[in-house]
């Protein structure tokens, strides 16, 4: 039986149905149209959708990548995942970045000056994000960082003020770029833990961040996008829901009005 014939801890044949949220085998007593194993996950499901590009396919896909490694000094914390390599060699990370036509890059407040100069030092055009945060306890510190930082390369035009898109673009570029239009700040979204969803890890992005990166890059419909540090999978659920406009199904009052408070986040 191949791996992926196999749900999260290899218990569930390739001929059962699996839960669309955590991947364990739905009960047989379930719904024959059920893609949940329970209550919890419908609404997790749900708690984790995102608002799907209004946008229709491009007719020039675009490859891009986005990259949320362990954060420079902090790749002891995961030490004990199965993908565990050590410090991330940022300057090898971004030349390979660079080879495709937008990216992204996650990193913390205090690394912002050293991934700026390796940016500068490779000649590469990249502009900063920011997400403001909930800051975090911290015993000893006496100023709390409340951000992190998103390098960012769009593939796509960047409107500027008065929606004016950047000169070079093409018809089709010049067309869409209004209505990919976002500010390169979020606030309001907060990480939440997710203990239904097995791949949890710590340092995982709310599913609104990552649609929120997604309009940065001006991603689109019938482009492409490798996950470059996959961890929880939640980057290839929202990136599957934003081009797809697929979300959970039959949501709780909670949970319907947890995610409508995560899409005006980012509205």
């Amino acid at each position: 039986m191949k791996p992926d014939e196999l749900a999260v801890g290899g218990t569930v044949p390739a001929t059962a149905r699996v839960c669309a949220w955590c991947r364990a085998g739905i009960p047989e007593t379930s719904r024959v149209d059920a893609r949940h194993c329970s209550t919890r996950c419908r609404q997790a499901a749900h708690r984790a959708s995102i608002r799907r590009v209004e946008l229709e396919a491009t007719d020039r896909p675009l490859r891009l990548a986005y990259a949320d490694p362990p954060y420079p000094g902090k790749a002891s914390i995961y030490r004990d995942h199965p993908d565990f390599a050590g410090e991330v060699d940022h300057r090898e990370l971004l030349s390979r970045l660079a080879t495709y036509d937008g990216w992204a890059l996650s990193t913390s407040a205090a690394a912002v000056p050293a991934i700026a100069a390796l940016c500068v030092a490779q000649d590469l055009e990249a502009r900063l994000a920011i997400w403001v945060r909930p800051p975090r306890p911290h015993a000893t510190a006496r100023i709390l960082t409340g951000y992190e930082a998103v390098f960012v390369r769009p593939a796509r035009p960047v409107v500027q003020a008065g929606g004016r898109p950047v000169a070079q673009a093409s018809p089709e570029q010049v067309a869409r770029a209004p209505l990919l239009q976002v500010t390169d700040v979020l606030v309001g979204v907060a990480a939440r833990r997710r203990p239904t969803l097995p791949t949890a890890l710590v340092g995982m992005k709310p599913p609104a961040f990552c649609e929120w990166v997604f309009r940065l890059l001006g991603a689109l419909p019938g482009d492409s996008l490798d996950d470059l540090y996959p961890g929880s999978g939640i980057v290839g659920r929202s990136w599957r829901l934003y081009t797809s406009g697929r979300a959970g199904a039959d949501p709780s009052p909670a949970a319907a009005a947890d995610a409508s408070s995560l899409a005006a986040a980012t509205a």
